[in-house]
């Protein structure tokens, strides 16, 4: 006799890395899911460790190696507008959704999942520069920390991907599972923040954007999102 498929909670999440993610929402989201119990897997294209900012992340399985997950999780970053240009990201991210139970995004990951054409007409968040990029590619912007519509959720940035954890949380597990992870988060305040300036271009528009990075959140996760938040050579005193 056959083994019964795996339920949504049974599976892991795959978090979808690429160059110029942002590891700090990525490791948010990892910290609070695998602290709860869902195992999480960060994948890429190719399986290298990609640039990021605030952080490194580190990329241990292909995408076209994965087959069904509970969800599948897009973080934001500096590098969505090249990653929404790349089809074989694109091809990937599309393939995963399909077997994906969730979809999710932090700040502009909603970018690459509009861009792939898996939200069209959907309502979500984003980051405010990105706002009229989803837009374009059929999403509808709402301006909120938070929006859950149909499977699909989305956290406008780092404060509010803890939100977006916690709502997957309970829709693996339960709702007394998402308020044991709600009760049981308490984000590390032992990191040195960094500050920086970079350019960020959609199109022909261009806004210098200074980021200020939050405190790093992750602490049980460090095999798979390494955080290292010293300021960057030359900023010291900044």
């Amino acid at each position: 006799m056959a083994d019964p498929p795996l339920t949504p909670s049974a599976l892991p999440v795959v978090l979808l890395a690429y160059d110029g993610i942002a590891a700090d929402e990525a490791g948010i989201i990892t910290e609070i899911l695998t602290d709860a119990g869902t195992p999480v897997i960060v994948a890429a294209v190719q399986v290298h460790d990609v640039t990021s900012f605030h952080g490194s992340v580190r990329a241990t399985v292909s995408a076209a190696d994965l087959g069904p997950c509970g969800a599948l999780i897009v973080p934001g970053g500096m590098g969505v507008r090249t990653a929404a240009a790349d089809e074989s990201l694109l091809e990937a991210v599309r393939r995963l959704a399909s077997q994906s139970t969730w979809l999710g995004a932090t700040s502009t990951g909603s970018v690459i999942l509009a861009a792939a054409g898996l939200a069209n007409g959907a309502r979500a968040t984003t980051h405010w520069l990105a706002q009229d990029l989803i837009e374009v590619w059929g999403m509808t912007s709402v301006d909120a920390p938070f929006v859950e519509h149909g499977r699909l959720l989305t956290a406008s940035g780092l404060g509010s991907s803890p939100t977006l954890a916690f709502r997957l949380v309970g829709a693996l597990h339960g709702t007394e599972a998402e308020e044991t992870a709600r009760n049981r988060y308490r984000p590390s305040k032992s990191t040195t923040p960094v500050r920086s300036q970079r350019f960020w271009g959609w199109g022909k528009r261009r806004h210098r954007v200074a980021a200020q990075a939050e405190p790093a959140f992750v602490e049980r996760a460090s095999e798979v999102i390494l955080l290292d938040l010293s300021p960057a050579p030359g900023n010291e005193g900044d």
